[in-house]
């Protein structure tokens, strides 16, 4: 699942996938120090769209409909993804 978007950088956040050990310092009472595990951002390009018809990471393919729209398509199944 995709928590977070930075278009400027080209990356994404995914839940669970590429975790790093930040160390933090205690800060009064309110926080404690220690390490802590948060995700970090990875290229665009290595995310996989999973298709809600086959429930299978797939590249897309575009497919063109009957009136002419432009929609996407599962390259794994070949059902249309989005109408």
């Amino acid at each position: 699942r995709v928590i977070k978007v930075l278009p400027k950088e080209n990356r994404v956040i995914v839940e669970g996938v590429y975790l790093v050990w930040k160390h933090q310092r205690p800060m009064g009472r309110l926080l404690q120090g220690g390490r802590i595990q948060k995700p970090a951002p990875i290229p665009r390009s290595k995310v996989m769209l999973v298709c809600p018809h086959c429930d299978k990471p797939t590249r897309i393919k575009m497919v063109f409909l009957e009136d002419g729209r432009k929609v996407r398509g599962c390259k794994r199944c070949g059902e249309i993804i989005d109408a």
